[in-house]
């Protein structure tokens, strides 16, 4: 079963007057990345959420951003920030004494001023509720990332049958090919001598079936084919094992190219290459 390394997935959960909306977005990336944004996050929750993201994706960029919210705003008792307090005390000391601004600071003035008074509210989310969503929302990106897989591997499966075809009119035609050639140089020796040595025109066409012959190459590319079908059906499909046998896959094709003299051959070789170069690109995406 194919994987994609790219989703997406978002969660909403309500709890006790509050609000937590959590987002999962999964990229392509050769190794597993994992970039969680969340508020006052302890090391050792962090950790543990890391090693759960883990449970659910072997590779990929996954970044995964919360945002919580009370559903009414806040009843708790004003309290005085005494940091933000002493900051604007100073800032005025520096404006009389080095500037020479006259003038008097007093409480109506403080009581105006940004964050002088705080509530008292606890942002750190419960341990149990954050994992239960994020169980949740790992749940909810593997489903879409299965569904981008299948489209995958309907693509993929399209192409192998397609490199089939072609590869089954090469087979055939890489034994026309040789028998072809003799035809061929025998007419060219009467034309040129008026008589023609078969011995002399045997051996010319085992030289050539010698050096034309890609009878390997197409068994090597058959089991390459087979093994890619293998590692598809498999319940844990590699990306990377996969990306290796399309590797493969293109230099016997290229070997085929290189071997092969006959028109007919080298064009379907073309359209396999093709074929081969599009599902490198696609398993590209494959976990």
């Amino acid at each position: 079963m194919l994987k994609s390394m790219t989703g997406f997935s978002r969660v909403e959960m309500e709890r006790n007057g509050r609000k937590m909306f959590l987002e999962a977005r999964s990229l392509n990336s050769r190794f597993l990345e994992v970039n969680i944004r969340i508020p006052k996050l302890d090391y050792m929750v962090e950790k543990e959420l890391r090693d759960l993201v883990k449970g659910y994706v072997r590779r990929g960029r996954v970044e995964i951003s919360l945002r919580s919210e009370k559903a009414s705003p806040p009843a708790g008792l004003p309290r005085i920030n005494e940091d933000v307090l002493r900051s604007y005390l100073e800032m005025a000391r520096v404006l009389r004494e080095t500037y020479g601004i006259e003038g008097t600071l007093r409480l109506e003035h403080l009581l105006s001023l940004k964050d002088i008074l705080v509530y008292e509210e606890e942002e750190v989310l419960e341990d149990t509720w954050l994992f239960d969503g994020f169980r949740r929302l790992l749940e909810a990106l593997d489903m879409e990332r299965i569904k981008e897989g299948r489209v995958i591997e309907r693509g993929l499966k399209d192409r192998l049958e397609r490199i089939d075809r072609l590869l089954k009119e090469i087979e055939e035609r890489s034994h026309v090919s040789p028998r072809e050639f003799g035809e061929r140089l025998k007419e060219k020796i009467i034309r040129l001598v008026g008589t023609v040595d078969e011995a002399r025109c045997l051996q010319e066409v085992c030289l050539f079936m010698e050096r034309v012959d890609i009878a390997e190459e197409i068994s090597r590319l058959k089991g390459h084919l087979a093994n890619f079908r293998g590692t598809v059906e498999e319940p844990s499909c590699s990306g990377r094992k996969l990306d290796f046998i399309v590797q493969e896959m293109l230099r016997e094709a290229n070997t085929i190219a290189a071997k092969s003299q006959d028109l007919f051959i080298n064009e379907r070789v073309v359209e396999i290459k093709v074929e081969i170069e599009k599902m490198r690109e696609e398993v590209q995406n494959v976990e």
